[in-house]
């Protein structure tokens, strides 16, 4: 039995209910939020239900069943576009969303990257600029994070105890005068909020068995759930947001798991579809009134996509370390994590 086989559900004319699309970071914690406040909410992902007990300890298969595998269209000439046009980026297409995939690594903007545009200066073909908020705007929303994820390092959690990988780094960070520690980690360090501690299994990317990583999954939504205001309608594909003549938003359309098409009212709409999805929505859901697209006047919506890049070193040692066992981060190193010219 899953959380949802006993979960209360809304009718598809109901428009008193709150619509959040996508169940990951932004959608399963506002959805619950929204829920214990006592608002009645309807939760559509485009993805299946998957728990604890049929997580792939197996990085393919993992991926087959985890990511989201449509098929994309990819314009331009970049290696990307020539190799994997139906990949651009590796997300999420479950319930849970991204949560079941991330490493945990839980760290702050700090105060400059705030402030892109003052720091660096312009940049030629870059649309850089300030956040219209700063840090100390954003530091009590950090705290309140961390104390809800169980960041380790932080709110006298403990840090995560170090594997082999980490050892082998903190020893290299060490001899060069470098400080290294196992990171902050929305990873439970010791049993937390009815989770147990990290087990050091090697296979955080595909989702933890054991729970010990926060992810909506089995954190937020269960909760939101519980309360009697929450209902999560699993592989429950959304491609429009409709409005009436005054502008405000009236249903999602939607296709469910057998492939119908479906119409949810809403009293208001949540769109937290990832960097992807989001934008696909709501340019699809353009209109006389919005040729656009929704909440688009600012004609950036779909732009500006920036890849988390990643550079990677890779060694051999004369001894075993088996980096595979253990957090997939297995520790920072921040001495240099610092805006210096």
């Amino acid at each position: 039995m899953t959380m949802i086989d006993e979960q209360r559900t809304f009718s598809y004319d109901d428009n008193t209910v709150a619509v959040v699309i996508g169940s990951g970071a932004g959608g399963g914690t506002l959805a619950n939020e929204l829920a214990q406040q006592g608002i009645d909410v309807v939760v559509l992902e485009a993805g299946a239900l998957h728990t604890r007990s049929d997580f792939l300890a197996d990085e393919w298969a993992s991926f087959a069943q985890l990511a989201w595998l449509d098929n994309r269209t990819t314009s331009g000439s970049w290696r990307i576009a020539r190799d994997f046009p139906n990949l651009p980026a590796w997300i999420v297409k479950s319930v849970g969303g991204t949560t079941v995939h991330w490493a945990g690594a839980s760290l702050r903007i700090q105060p400059h990257e705030f402030a892109a545009l003052s720091t660096y200066g312009e940049i030629p073909g870059a649309n850089l600029l300030d956040w219209p908020i700063s840090y100390d705007e954003l530091a009590p929303y950090y705290d309140r994070a961390e104390r809800r994820m169980g960041v380790t390092r932080t709110n006298d959690n403990k840090g995560l105890s170090g594997n082999n990988n980490f050892k082998v780094m903190h020893a290299g960070a060490k001899n060069m005068g470098y400080s290294c520690n196992t990171g902050h980690m929305a990873i439970n360090s010791e049993n937390r909020d009815g989770r147990p501690a990290c087990q050091q299994r090697g296979l955080c990317f595909q989702g933890c068995k054991m729970g010990a990583k926060w992810s909506t999954l089995y954190t937020e939504l269960p909760q939101g759930i519980a309360t009697g205001h929450l209902e999560l309608r699993p592989e429950s594909h959304v491609t429009r947001i409709e409005h009436d003549d005054t502008g405000k938003v009236t249903e999602v359309v939607y296709f469910d798991a057998d492939g119908n098409e479906q119409r949810q009212r809403a009293r208001m709409v949540a769109v937290a579809g990832n960097s992807i999805e989001t934008p696909r929505l709501l340019l699809n859901s353009a209109s006389d009134m919005f040729p656009n697209g929704l909440a688009n006047g600012s004609d950036q919506v779909g732009r500006n996509y920036m890849r988390h890049m990643t550079g990677s070193v890779y060694a051999t040692f004369d001894e075993p370390v088996h980096m595979y066992k253990g957090t997939t981060m297995a520790g920072i190193i921040a001495d240099e994590a610092r805006h210096d010219t």
